[in-house]
This record gives C-alpha cells, structure tokens and sequence, in this order.
C-alpha cells in the first residue's frame, strides 16, 4: 500500500484554501456521562493542571483572559463555551462561528505568524498536533501556556471539550454541550443498529487518502455501524492505491474533497458498488457540511448526521 503523510497533504488543502478564495456548585465536582467521559461543575479552582492530547502536563496558574486558538475546532469550542470575548487570535480557517471573523488573524495553523501572537501576549495557546515543536517552544518562551488537541474518536472531541472547559472556568456549560452532544449521538447509534444490512464505506478526503484507525472518521463509522475499508490501515491517515479500493469495493464512496466526476472517471471505479447503485456522495471541502464532518468540535454530531444519512438514507432520511 502506498502511504505518504497527511500533515503534508493537509498543508496542500491549506495552500489550495487560500488560492480559491456543561450542574452543580461543588467546585471541582466530577461526574461521568454515558460514554465514559468525565464532566466536571461549579468554578475550577486555580492553579489547575491538565494533560494535553500530546501528553504534556501543562499548569494553568489564573483564569485566562486571552486567548489564541490555532485550530477551527478549537474556535468553535471556545466560543460554544462562552468564551469567544477572551480569544485575541485565530487562524484564518476559523470562519465559525461568524463572530470569529473579528478575531485577530495570526496566519494559517501550521504556520502561524509568531510575530502576531507574540504582540497579542496570550495567557494560553491551544493547538493542534500540526504545529510544531519549534514553535510550540517559541510560544511557551513568551511565557503562553500551550495546550494540544487532537482527539483520534468522539470521546476523545467530548474530553477536549470539557477540558477547555476546565482551564476557561467554563465547567457547566462544557458539561451542558458534552450531554447534549451525547444524547444525540446516542440516538444515531441506536438508530443505526436497525440497519438491515451493515454497508461497507470509504472516504475521499483528496487523492485517495482516507480515514484510518485512530481518526474521528472511522470512529463515527464504528458508532454508525458501517465498515471502514481502511480500518485495518496502518496509520492514521492512510493514502490507498485505486486497486485497493476497487478491491474492497465500499458500498458507499464519501468524497470530501474529490469532484464526483473525477471520482466517476477513475479507471476501474465503475465495478465498485457505490458507484453502481449511485451511493457516491460529495461535500465539498471548505463547506459547512464538510467542517461539521471533519472538524473535532462541537458540531461533529452533526456531522455524524450527515455521514449516517449518506450511509443509511432508508433509516435516517424516512
């Protein structure tokens, strides 16, 4: 199988981008929802330490009152907390929610402009794994606490949630977000589970590169009771051959780059059934329907919806 890496293929979206264009008053209170996640209540109690998805233990000493996100999911989550008056930056893919916009631009995630951030002087920085360590560094020299997120499943984007929530003194309504998101996601597992028969799917997120183990994608295909093609992949963002694919011949092709044209013109690709009963469905990237799917925020229950709609149209579209 022929694999590359996704950092590298996701800095090409980014170039093409810019090219087009939480109940209780106990303080510390902790409780678990259905899916195992730990939610906390009342105010957090100051200094707080937390571990960040890269496994770095990172003490936040004060409330924070400025902010900079490096990610759009990081955007959203802050500002679904009420705490889109303390983010002083964002990158330039943070479009929501729309008051973001007014947001300083620091530049692009994986290459912010340090300059800027430097001038904002954040209390904390919360990024994504595609920053680097060289600038993670220079963040932290400023004396900006940075935090990593990168959840690999659901639980893991309902845990970042409430640890934003935990570092913002935003405990409740993290908890709040986090229950509703479960409930629904509840409702879309026990519905998927009438299927009749379990499809089998793969996802175009641009050249072949697909949704492997540890991604938010193949988890929600594990909770929508379909089969990942690439599950077995060897990593995360695993890049398959078109022979692979038309091997494992998916009952549904999900595009969330690739024309369908294109996808349709591919040597081969019309003995896949997908394309045969027309289950080749196609959000174009940079959409609201596509971020719902892709982003690892608030809004991926959504997203979930949309995926489980595509997959089980008979179930979830009635």
């Amino acid at each position: 199988m022929k694999k590359k890496s996704m950092r590298n293929w996701l800095v090409i979206l980014a170039v093409i981008a810019l090219m087009v264009s939480f109940t209780g008053c106990q303080p510390g209170k902790t409780t678990a929802d259905e899916s195992g996640v730990e939610t906390k209540s009342g105010s957090t109690t100051y200094p707080v330490t937390v571990t960040d998805n890269a496994g770095n233990s990172v003490t936040i000493e004060k409330e924070p009152q400025k902010i900079v996100s490096l990610s759009p999911a990081t955007t959203e989550i802050l500002f679904a907390l009420d705490q889109g008056d303390k983010v002083v930056g964002r990158t330039k893919y943070c479009d929501y929610p729309e008051a973001a916009l007014a947001v300083t631009d620091i530049g692009s995630f994986n290459a912010p402009t340090l300059e800027k951030i430097i001038e904002l002087a954040p209390d904390i920085v919360v990024a994504s794994d595609f920053v680097s360590d060289d600038i993670k560094q220079q963040l932290e020299a400023t004396g900006a606490k940075v935090i990593t997120f990168n959840a690999a499943n659901i639980d893991g984007v309902l845990a970042n949630i409430v640890q934003a929530g935990e570092v913002t003194n935003a405990n409740d309504k993290a908890t709040e977000i986090v229950k509703k998101m479960q409930a629904d996601r509840e409702a879309l597992i026990e519905k998927a589970k009438t299927a009749k028969t379990q499809k089998s799917v793969f996802f175009d997120i641009g050249k072949f590169y697909t949704a492997g183990p540890g991604s938010t994608l193949d988890s929600m295909l594990t909770d929508l009771n379909a089969v990942n093609i690439a599950a077995d992949g060897a990593e995360q963002w695993p890049q398959l051959s078109t022979e692979e694919i038309i091997a494992d011949n998916p009952d549904v092709y999900i595009s969330l780059y690739t024309k369908p044209e294109d996808v349709k013109a591919t040597a081969g690709f019309d003995k896949i059934n997908a394309i045969i009963n027309d289950q080749l469905i196609y959000f174009e990237y940079l959409t609201p329907e596509s971020d719902m799917i892709q982003r690892p925020g608030p809004r991926i229950i959504e997203g979930m919806a949309l995926i489980a709609e595509s997959i089980y149209p008979e179930i979830f579209t009635k």
